[in-house]
């Protein structure tokens, strides 16, 4: 029976804030799906034609300033299409909408294959990039899409900052009931009241690392973030003039073995 000083009897209760949010969240979804969709598509067929146009594939342009703004065009495109990327990215991540499929994984082979994509960029700038491992390394609990991405961002990172000549060191250890993956350069560096700044998305500082990236400072973020929807963390760790070291931490998978005195070694100076 409704209470005689309720002002209104009929109306309905509200429904419970688990299902509140549930629906929330699958509007997020929703939104994000064709924000993706409407953003990526159009990028694409911009990409697309214009690599056709720059490669002459329908036949030859008789003026070459065409295919050089052909080329400009793609690589605009290019970078925009990253962007929308690393958008969508963290608002999924932020709204938790970011269905990571967590199972164990040997994480070497993952870190193997994101560093390769970055082998022949980072030839081209003399810089080299050496993996170190740990013998005998448990699987960790991860998703593989988000672990890749996490390991290209800072080695991407890592490349764009490095001075020429100098080696990128990757490597994989046991640290406590941590297993760590460790990217460090021998670039400039940034003062540690940086570091916080370097973590929130589209932050603009002094620090040389954000001066001279060309992206939207999404980079760090989307690690952080990924890390933790993963279970794990990030650490940044760098003085000026001293390198940039960044740490992931994941969780062993469970049963495996994590013990520091018979596996663990530091991160390579």
């Amino acid at each position: 029976m409704p209470h005689p000083d309720d002002p209104n009897p009929h109306a309905r209760p509200d429904p419970p804030a688990a299902p509140r949010e549930q629906e929330r969240d699958e509007r997020t979804r929703s939104f994000l799906r064709m924000a993706s969709h409407e953003l990526r598509t159009p990028l694409n067929s911009i990409i697309g034609f214009a690599d056709i146009i720059a490669r002459e594939l329908y036949g030859p342009i008789n003026d070459p300033r065409y295919r050089e703004h052909a080329e400009l065009v793609r690589e605009s495109g290019m970078k925009m299409l990253k962007l929308v990327n690393q958008v969508v990215e963290i608002a999924r991540l932020q709204a938790g909408a970011a269905d990571l499929h967590l199972h164990p994984e040997a994480v070497l082979s993952l870190v193997e294959e994101a560093v390769a994509a970055f082998e022949y960029e980072a030839e081209g700038r003399n810089v080299a990039i050496r993996i170190d491992a740990a013998p005998d390394l448990p699987p960790a609990l991860v998703d593989q899409r988000a672990l890749k991405t996490a390991v290209s961002n800072l080695v991407q990172n890592a490349v764009t900052f490095a001075p020429d000549g100098t080696e990128i060191a990757v490597t994989l250890a046991l640290r406590k009931d941590w297993l760590c993956i460790a990217v460090r350069d021998h670039g400039p560096g940034v003062d540690p009241a940086e570091l916080p700044r370097l973590m929130r998305p589209f932050e603009q500082g002094e620090a040389p690392l954000i001066r001279r990236s060309e992206g939207a400072g999404l980079g760090l973020p989307i690690v952080r973030l990924l890390c933790q929807a993963m279970n794990g963390g990030l650490r940044l760790q760098s003085e000026p003039g001293a390198g940039f070291l960044a740490t992931i931490r994941l969780r062993p998978a469970p049963g495996a073995d994590a013990d520091p005195d018979t596996r663990g070694f530091a991160p390579t100076a």
